[in-house]
């Protein structure tokens, strides 16, 4: 059959299948299909090529030629592995969330050492599948967690991952707009955290189509500038952290000058720190809200 995998053999299958992908201008389609193959046989990658002469079943067959027909519409792997990995936790994903990304790893590893030990008190915005809150929970067990997500979509599956980890008496998701929801905890949280929607709408066309096509725009557009959800959470933040604790929000990876500038003029915040992600990019914007002492002013001999 022209365009099936029509194979019986895992090596033989494993070729038809890199070449579809490949016909489909998918630009890691060996892995893909490896990833493919080895999910719907209950194997890991390497147990593929160890055991290439090794009979594929009907149904896997069957399951595999489905998961080929949506990774050549450039559905995200993710969804159809059915789940992705962020800071030690396997988050479950599919249409209707956000895809957790490799850099929003060193978000998570500076809200885990910048969280009390116990007890501590942290807020998720824009959670999508809670990956940021679930690992924040699971490395800091005395951390209790608000997971914010405006789509209810996506809330649905921040929930499932909360209770599938475990996690449903620390993390807490809750929907609405930003700090609506969180407005009780006002100057109580000890870390607030978040990967903000911050492509600029005009670059969302140039998105590869695994992004652009299929993962929710809500979770990417940011506005003109990419800075519009960025900005929002800056104006409220400090009314919501305590004096002393901190703001972490992941950034697009060219606005760091803009927000320097922008946190220059606010007092209630300290200075800046920008994190470079693994490409060199400022990708992590770390900030204090500032104490009863105004940034700029003498007190105990410090400036």
């Amino acid at each position: 059959m022209t365009g099936r995998v029509a194979a019986a053999r895992v090596g033989a299958v494993l070729r038809e299948a890199i070449a579809r992908l490949r016909a489909a201008d998918i630009a890691t389609a060996r892995q893909d299909a490896e990833l493919l193959l080895a999910h719907v046989l209950g194997a890991t990658r390497l147990a593929l090529h160890l055991d290439a002469a090794r009979a594929v079943p009907p149904e896997a067959l069957r399951r595999l030629e489905t998961l080929l027909d949506r990774r050549a519409g450039h559905e995200p792997l993710q969804y159809l592995l059915g789940s992705e990995e962020l800071g030690g936790v396997r988050l479950a994903v599919g249409p209707g969330v956000f895809v957790p990304r490799p850099e929003t790893e060193l978000l998570v590893e500076r809200a885990v050492a910048l969280c009390p030990a116990a007890p501590a008190l942290a807020v998720d915005l824009c959670t999508g599948s809670g990956a940021i809150a679930c690992a924040l929970a699971r490395r800091r067990p005395g951390c209790a967690v608000w997971a914010v997500e405006l789509d209810p979509a996506a809330a649905r599956w921040a929930r499932a991952n909360v209770e599938a980890l475990g996690l449903t008496g620390r993390v807490r998701v809750v929907e609405g707009d930003l700090f609506a929801p969180v407005a009780a905890l006002a100057g109580r949280v000890d870390v607030l955290v978040s990967n903000p929607p911050y492509i600029a709408r005009d670059a969302l066309a140039g998105l590869p189509a695994e992004v652009r096509d299929w993962e929710p725009t809500l979770a990417l557009d940011g506005g003109p500038d990419g800075l519009a959800v960025i900005e929002r959470i800056l104006a409220g933040a400090a009314g919501v952290v305590r004096p002393g604790g901190a703001v972490l929000l992941e950034v697009g990876h060219d606005h760091a000058p803009a927000l320097r500038a922008r946190l220059a003029a606010d007092p209630r915040y300290g200075v800046p720190v920008f994190h470079r992600d693994l490409l060199g990019y400022e990708r992590l914007l770390e900030v204090p809200v500032a104490g009863p002492t105004p940034r700029g002013t003498v007190a105990g001999g410090a400036g």
